[in-house]
């Protein structure tokens, strides 16, 4: 703007030589020529992954044989390309800006037996908490890591540790760090070892992370892990508790046009755990739209339920405020949305206006299978199916369609299963505002 002013009032001014005009305007020219050209940014480039080394010009001569060794030699901004089908068996832990992407069909994969995790790749907490490592089969970490992971499958199962102390997901984005997933499939993040199907672990992308346990398991610490993404376009299934989860204050994502699928039915882990396919959490904020979410049941006999989308705040922790669910599809889910904030004593809604919304959702289920049995809020049942459960102030459930025999014959009072399209009777100080849904 200055450069600009300058020739402008150079072009105007009253002056008896034209020619010394013209050479200073031409040597301000090549001035911002030089300033251009010496400020402009180094070009990207592409670090090409496969079996063998080669000269890195492409597919049929890649430069690495890692995954991590392409990302750890990337600069920022450079794209790591991985070529071909075969599985890369490896841990990718990235901290910088760049793009991670492959053919049709490029995998990484949990390895067997997993890696100990050198604790300096890791944020410094892992190190002055005593933090438990995760097996994570993709870490994104650091307020300088933005990564895009683009067109990949990220794939388990995860050898664990033999027990229910441990922590397993596909990717994790912590400590300030930013992820893009895009037409991404995050499959089969769970434990290898069946017995161990009931544990509440194995999440397919988990973004921040309030709580962490530290690495006896004997407690979980605050560590307030924020992160920070976007998902679209992107299959996820196969977890062994949760498909994608949003969790921490501070922590953001928006969720769009996904594919969440849950264990459905009398297969795999429903009997014995509750899955949930999108979770928003202790005080996480989110846009969760236009996603298809199905088969997220519990079958087992304890008092439990599964949900397609589930919003939870309070209970002593932060409250999940200002939540848009909209325009989704939700199959064949015990709960299709969860809208739940308590308070402290977690017993009955906050009263702190949550400005949750459920907004133009399609929401069914043609089965009652949720038969475990408890006495919640004083009642004795033997499961609990709703098409939205509100637990909160000042929540809009507005303009859903709810169908199917598993959410519709609003049976609440008596032993049985409490089945019912839209609930907002469990809690008595709920005060959501619900309208013009419809009821098949």
């Amino acid at each position: 703007m200055k450069l600009r002013l300058m020739i402008e009032h150079l072009r105007y001014r009253k002056t008896s030589s034209i020619r010394s005009t013209d050479r200073l305007l031409s040597s301000l020219a090549g001035g911002l020529a030089c300033v251009l050209w010496f400020g402009a940014a180094a070009q990207a480039t592409t670090l090409f992954v496969g079996p063998t080394f080669g000269s890195n010009t492409g597919c049929t001569s890649t430069g690495f044989t890692s995954v991590q060794a392409a990302v750890d030699a990337a600069a920022p901004g450079d794209t790591v390309y991985l070529c071909g089908t075969v599985p890369f068996a490896e841990q990718v832990i990235i901290t910088k800006v760049l793009t991670l992407t492959g053919d049709d069909g490029a995998t990484i994969q949990a390895p067997s037996p997993f890696p100990t995790t050198d604790l300096s790749k890791l944020p410094p907490q892992f190190t002055t908490d005593d933090l438990f490592i995760p097996q994570a089969i993709v870490i994104v970490w650091g307020a300088g890591a933005n990564a895009t992971i683009t067109n990949l499958i990220i794939t388990g199962p995860l050898p664990g540790n033999g027990g229910c102390a441990s922590q397993e997901f596909g990717v994790v984005v912590i400590a300030g760090a930013k992820v893009s997933l895009i037409s991404d499939e995050i499959l089969n993040i769970a434990d290898e070892n069946s017995s161990l199907y009931g544990c509440q672990t194995g999440v397919g992308v988990l973004i921040g992370r309030e709580y962490w346990p530290n690495a006896d398991y004997s407690n979980f610490l605050v560590v307030n892990f924020v992160g920070y993404g976007t998902m679209t376009g992107t299959e996820v299934s196969g977890y062994m508790k949760g498909g994608i989860v949003i969790d921490g204050p501070g922590s953001n994502a928006v969720v769009r046009g996904n594919k969440v699928t849950g264990s459905d039915r009398d297969t795999l882990f429903s009997p014995i755990v509750a899955q949930n396919g999108i979770q928003v959490s202790r005080g996480a904020s989110a846009q969760v739209r236009d996603n298809t979410v199905s088969g997220n049941t519990y079958t087992g006999s304890a008092y439990a339920s599964s949900g397609g989308i589930l919003i939870f705040g309070g209970c002593g922790d932060p409250l999940v405020t200002g939540v848009q669910v909209m325009g989704n599809t939700l199959t064949d889910n015990d709960v299709g949305i969860y809208l739940n904030n308590y308070d402290d004593t977690c017993s009955t809604a906050s009263s702190v206006m949550t400005n949750n919304k459920a907004v133009n959702n399609t929401l069914s289920n043609g089965e009652i299978t949720n038969v475990g049995s408890g006495v919640p809020f004083g009642f004795p049942y033997a499961g609990y199916q709703a098409g939205i459960d509100d637990v909160g102030t000042n929540d809009k459930v507005i303009n859903n369609t709810i169908a199917g025999f598993g959410y519709t014959p609003a049976q609440t009072t008596g032993p049985g299963t409490y089945v019912i399209p839209i609930d907002t009777l469990t809690v008595p100080t709920n005060q959501a505002k619900v309208h013009a849904n419809k009821v098949q």
